[in-house]
This record gives C-alpha cells, sequence and structure tokens, in this order.
C-alpha cells in the first residue's frame, strides 16, 4: 500500500468534516424550527378549547336549572314565579343538589353600585348562594314566553295559560348574548282535590 493510499483510509479530511457539521446546524434548525411550530399550533388550538369550554360553561350553567323547571300544586311551596329581578320554583336540574329530584331554587339579579355590575345569585334552600355571572351596567332583568310567544316581564301571566313558562330568557343587557332556556318538562301540573269546587283542605281526600 503506498503512502497516498494510507493517507486517504486515515479519516475524514477537515472539508468533509466541515461539510458534516453543516449539514447537522442546517438539519438541527429545521428540525427546531418545525417542532417550534407544532409546539406553537399546540398552543394555540389548546387555547381555543379551553375558551371554548369556558365560553360553552358560561352560557349553559346559568340556564340549566331553568330547562328543568317543574310545575307544582297551586299555591304550592314549588309553584313558580317570576319577576323582572327574581324568580323562583322547582327543578329537577339542580347546581348544587343531586339532580333527578325536585329541588326549590330561586335566582336573583343583584346589583352592585360600588362595580356599577350585576351579579346573577342563584340558591337553594340550606344551601351557600353561588354566583353564576356578572355582567355591566344594572339593565338585566328575566322574561317569560308562554306557548304563544308572547314574552311577559313577570309570571304567572294574567291568562294564566299554564303553570310554568315555555321560554325563560335572561336579558343580559343591550350588547351583550341573552341566555334563553326552554323548559324542557310539563307546563302544568293536575289540580289537587281541595283546588275544586268539590274540596276543602278539610277533606280527607285532600293532599
Amino acid at each position: 500500500m503506498s503512502a497516498s493510499q494510507r493517507h486517504a483510509t486515515a479519516g475524514f479530511t477537515l472539508f468533509e468534516v466541515i461539510v458534516v457539521m453543516v449539514i447537522t446546524s442546517l438539519m438541527g434548525a429545521v428540525l427546531t424550527q418545525g417542532f417550534g411550530m407544532i409546539l406553537a399550533a399546540r398552543l394555540s388550538v389548546t387555547s381555543a378549547i379551553e375558551n371554548l369550554q369556558e365560553t360553552v360553561l358560561s352560557q349553559n350553567i346559568p340556564v340549566d336549572p331553568l330547562r328543568g323547571v317543574l310545575p307544582d300544586f297551586k299555591a304550592g311551596p314549588g309553584q313558580f314565579r317570576g319577576e323582572p329581578r327574581f324568580l323562583s320554583g322547582q327543578t329537577l336540574r339542580p347546581l348544587l343538589s343531586a339532580p333527578g329530584a325536585p329541588t326549590r331554587f330561586t335566582m336573583t339579579l343583584d346589583y352592585e353600585t360600588n362595580g356599577d355590575t350585576t351579579v346573577l345569585i342563584y340558591e337553594e334552600p340550606g344551601r351557600p348562594k353561588v354566583a353564576l355571572a356578572r355582567w355591566p351596567g344594572n339593565t338585566q332583568s328575566f322574561k317569560y314566553r308562554d306557548i304563544t310567544g308572547t314574552w311577559e316581564p313577570s309570571w304567572p301571566t294574567k291568562a294564566g295559560t299554564s303553570q310554568t313558562p315555555w321560554v325563560i330568557w335572561i336579558d343580559a343587557g343591550p350588547t351583550l348574548t341573552p341566555l334563553m332556556a326552554s323548559v324542557q318538562g310539563p307546563h302544568s301540573r293536575v289540580t289537587r282535590l281541595q283546588d275544586s269546587p268539590f274540596g276543602s283542605a278539610a277533606s280527607p281526600f285532600a293532599n
């Protein structure tokens, strides 16, 4: 073997080492940039999903008890009553108690003067009050619609078509998205014997 052949097989030349280093640097830069783009896209998608989940929850939690509103007997403790800034009744979809059992609840639009905000307060008997939403100003109100599509400021209506509204609307303000709930349960309940002309509270059949 000649001297030139021994030198050629001894190792890489300086030029070859430089070329390898340049190619490795380029590949590292490309991979780093690619991973950075993937990470940025992942963070963006995750943030969008979290914002969407927060929006969906903020729009659904306040109206969920309203979807499960149930009628009660005339003058019963759970009879639904609504005013522009307050409503009460019983629901199958309580926020603080086990779902499925009729639970009495109240909702109040409470105005805080120090912050010029209106807070939606939810409460069940024996449970602490919970703030479900907060809006600027003092223009918020509850509205109630019967089956004919007429919006009323209070319930029951003078016509007395049903014991509960068909739709309950939380008007959050002129520039904010309203929250609307369609009552999914029955809207009237069978009258008790004591409410009929043939019954009385003293009757053994009255309940």
